[in-house]
């Protein structure tokens, strides 16, 4: 039996289990003046969705009281389940409207090819691994559903909760429209995968963008505000999120760093996973790897700190 716990008063955490190395993700029930709003609504399997009906029944909360879902981006492991959600709870659903723009643009399959297929093109990846990866997404693709949010949030938005006001937060960088939730009164972050107790959140290449810039700015501002408590999509309730927005960005310049230091002679991306990696990983986790070394990739790039020299259209890059 799956039980939900009151992480912080009208605050319930609920983990959904994951078909992944990562193995669980956490989806909370905040409280309304009037009903509840859930945030982010795990993967579409069956074992995802039973242990979330366990988690709501152990609250003593009715499907029909959840009046809100916010998702607070659109990985799977967060909006999987929206569109059976919707339907049980008659919910209206918020996303940040960048978030519904990059939902369409991976709805869309040549704008979706655009993207991925130029990331593995540019990249010098082996047609037959490139093959391998996209056969491992079509396992996620059943999660991406066509949302049409009844709110669009640009953030800066306050949303009224039985805890007091919560202020919507923009901070990109993990996904475009990434979003998450503070009380200034309580000084509560709700920070979906922004900040993570134990891992750092992965920051893929995204084409004309500067994502790990995005995200680093985005911890940025959130130094700025005072937390006592942060509700991590991943892992478990922790504090000190000074620490370790000190500690994620020293470990992307020691990253950055590292990768620099590989190219006394050209590399491309994918031959800089394969160094940086030492263990073989699954073509998922490959793909994740070969994205977040695009993204420090051309954020060294605009920092002027490497070069790029297109081959045939395959990138090799240098100091």
């Amino acid at each position: 039996m799956n039980v939900a716990s009151e992480v912080f008063p009208g605050v319930f955490r609920i983990e959904l289990p994951l078909p992944f190395e990562l193995a669980s993700v956490n989806v909370h029930l905040i409280r309304l003046d009037s009903g509840y709003m859930l945030v982010d609504c795990g993967m579409d399997t069956e074992a995802s969705f039973t242990a979330l009906e366990q988690g709501v029944a152990s609250t003593g909360i009715e499907w029909s009281e959840i009046r809100q879902i916010l998702l607070t981006h659109m990985h799977p492991d967060h909006m999987g389940l929206s569109v059976k959600l919707l339907k049980l709870t008659g919910a209206r659903l918020l996303m940040h409207q960048v978030e519904a723009r990059q939902l369409r643009i991976v709805n869309t399959p040549e704008l979706r090819a655009n993207w991925i297929g130029r990331a593995f093109q540019e990249s010098g990846v082996p047609d037959q691994l490139q093959t391998t990866m996209h056969q491992h997404f079509l396992a996620l693709r059943k999660n991406f559903h066509a949302l049409t949010p009844d709110e669009l949030l640009d953030g800066g938005e306050e949303i009224p909760t039985a805890l007091g006001p919560l202020q919507v937060l923009w901070t990109p960088g993990h996904s475009p429209g990434h979003i998450a939730l503070y009380s200034s009164a309580h000084r509560l972050l709700v920070s979906g995968d922004q900040i993570l107790p134990k891992i750092t959140p992965n920051i893929s290449w995204q084409p004309e963008s500067d994502t790990l810039a995005d995200f680093l700015q985005s911890l940025e501002e959130l130094k700025q505000v005072d937390v006592d408590l942060i509700v991590p999509s991943h892992g478990q309730p922790f504090s000190g999120h000074r620490a370790w927005i000190d500690k994620t960005t020293r470990h992307h310049g020691e990253r950055c760093v590292e990768i620099r230091n590989l190219l006394d002679q050209p590399q491309t991306a994918h031959t800089l996973v394969e160094s940086l990696w030492l263990k073989k990983l699954s073509p998922i986790n490959h793909q994740f790897a070969l994205l977040e070394v695009m993204a420090h990739l051309e954020f060294m790039r605009r920092l002027g700190q490497i070069n790029s020299d297109a081959r045939d259209g395959v990138f090799h890059w240098s100091v």
